[in-house]
C-alpha cells in the first residue's frame, strides 16, 4: 500500500465518511487508492435493504399480474435477474425457555400445592 501525505488522507477520509461510501461496499483503502473511480457514488442512492428489496419484488410481481400473461413473465424474469439481488433469510429457532413442559421437569404424583 502506498504512503499518502496526511493532508491527502484527511481530505479523502472526510469525503468517504461524509458520503457514507461504506454503504456502497467500498473499503476506505480502495477509495484512497483511486478516489476518481468512485466519484459517481457520491451522488448515487444507497442500495436497498433486504426488506425494501422484497417489497420491490412483490410490487413488480403484482404489477405484472395486473398487466396479464403476455410476455411479462419472460420480461419479469429477465428484469429480476438483472436488477434484484436474491437473498435468503436466516432461519434461527430460539431455544425454549427452561420452565414447565419445555424443560425435563416432571411433577411428582404426590406433590401437594403450597398454601400460604
Amino acid at each position: 500500500m502506498p504512503m499518502h501525505p496526511t493532508a491527502y488522507l484527511e481530505h479523502y477520509a472526510d469525503i468517504y465518511s461524509a458520503n457514507m461510501l461504506y454503504k456502497h461496499g467500498v473499503k476506505l483503502d480502495a477509495y484512497l487508492a483511486e478516489p476518481a473511480r468512485y466519484e459517481h457514488l457520491l451522488t448515487a442512492p444507497f442500495p436497498l435493504l433486504p426488506v425494501q428489496t422484497s417489497t420491490r419484488v412483490r410490487l413488480i410481481r403484482d404489477e405484472a399480474l395486473q398487466l396479464g400473461p403476455r410476455e411479462t413473465d419472460e420480461e419479469l424474469g429477465a428484469f429480476l435477474e438483472n436488477e434484484v439481488r436474491p437473498f435468503e433469510r436466516l432461519r434461527h429457532h430460539r431455544h425454549p425457555k427452561r420452565r414447565g413442559f419445555a424443560s425435563s421437569f416432571k411433577r411428582s404424583r404426590h406433590a401437594q400445592p403450597l398454601t400460604t
